[in-house]
């Protein structure tokens, strides 16, 4: 970790979030590295049993300025990896954690700047391509990038614009990188498609013939350990995905047959979609009901619009890119959810 270096070899990395999906597996692998590993984490008993023996763990929140300040001492990297990706979730939850959680690791950082203390090499921020809005059309790094009509992807790009100038101010070398939708074990994705798949009802928009944004998440690993010290990352922004056009078709077929599933898969023209999404949106609003709905607009924008976004910057700078092919990726996933049905589950 050649960029790290500069900061000292008993300086460790930060990464917030490690009790999540990407997260957790992103420290896992940093685990294995000799620089010294800190995790900031809300519950440190929901960490993987390795990451709580191995690593140096902080109880802390984004919320609590102390414990972020505790969090980056010393830091010779970040790891910006905590987030609310719910799908649905209150305005004011998003902003909370992809907004103000942004700023107040910021301040931490310009707290040891005004005291003279060193700061990270480089920290590293873990956006979504989300903040697109779910263009029709796959989207490059310059397009408009304020969320478009959804929470989370409205507070992931206010936060991402928060931390690349108030970084910038810093003098902190920063990156931002854009995945999209990442699979893999321990996936949402997997998980919540799997058991419709298995036994429910899964919906499919258009036939499905979307690009599903298909990206591993041990692929993304690698390109997040490739940006927090490359110097074409310095102050640069970069979608991630898989090299390979996966549709939803595809992914919902292969993923089904992998598991055995017997639900039905009900394919709905996107205007049928978004009209019923709509409805039951505003049903589950006007009753005030608790939970998610069974459809709102951004699932059925997920499934009828592409999420395979330009890739052309993250391959120009040499970022890896695809080390986990695609069928390898879905045999890891589907043996991941067939062991965690059984109760035999590891990350």
């Amino acid at each position: 970790m050649e960029l790290f270096d500069q900061c000292g070899a008993e300086a460790p990395i930060l990464v917030t979030g490690a009790t999540g999906f990407i997260g957790g597996h992103l420290a896992l692998r940093l685990l294995e590295q000799p620089r010294p590993l800190r995790l900031l984490v809300r519950e440190p008993r929901r960490l993987e049993p390795r990451l709580r023996a191995g690593a140096e763990v902080l109880r802390g929140d984004l919320l609590d300025p102390a414990s972020l300040q505790a969090a980056v001492r010393g830091c010779a990297g970040v790891f910006h990896c905590a987030a609310n990706v719910a799908t649905w979730d209150r305005l004011e939850a998003y902003h909370a954690a992809n907004v103000l959680g942004v700023g107040n690791l910021l301040q931490a950082l310009r707290a040891e700047a005004d005291a003279g203390r060193r700061l990270p090499a480089r920290l590293l921020h873990l956006s979504t391509v989300d903040v697109y809005g779910y263009p029709r059309q796959p989207a490059g790094e310059d397009a408009p990038a304020d969320g478009g009509a959804f929470g989370y992807g409205r507070s992931k790009a206010q936060g991402e614009a928060l931390l690349r100038t108030q970084a910038t101010r810093l003098g902190l070398s920063w990156c931002v990188l854009r995945p999209t939708n990442v699979m893999g074990p321990r996936s949402p994705f997997i998980e919540r498609i799997g058991d419709e798949l298995r036994a429910g009802l899964m919906l499919r928009v258009g036939g499905g013939r979307a690009d599903c944004g298909f990206l591993y998440v041990d692929n993304l690993v690698d390109a997040m350990l490739w940006a927090a010290q490359a110097p074409a990352a310095h102050q640069a922004v970069f979608n991630l995905r898989d090299p390979v056009q996966v549709s939803w078709a595809r992914f919902l077929g292969d993923l089904r047959a992998g598991i055995g599933g017997k639900g039905f898969v009900l394919d709905l023209p996107e205007a049928v979609a978004e009209a019923a999404a709509q409805l039951l949106q505003a049903g589950h609003r006007l009753l005030h009901l608790r939970g998610e709905p069974l459809l709102h607009p951004l699932l059925v924008r997920m499934f009828a619009r592409s999420c395979g976004h330009r890739l052309e910057r993250a391959q120009a700078a040499g970022a890896p890119l695809g080390r986990v092919p695609y069928e390898q990726a879905m045999l890891r996933s589907v043996q991941w959810y067939l062991d965690s049905r059984s109760g035999h589950a590891r990350a």
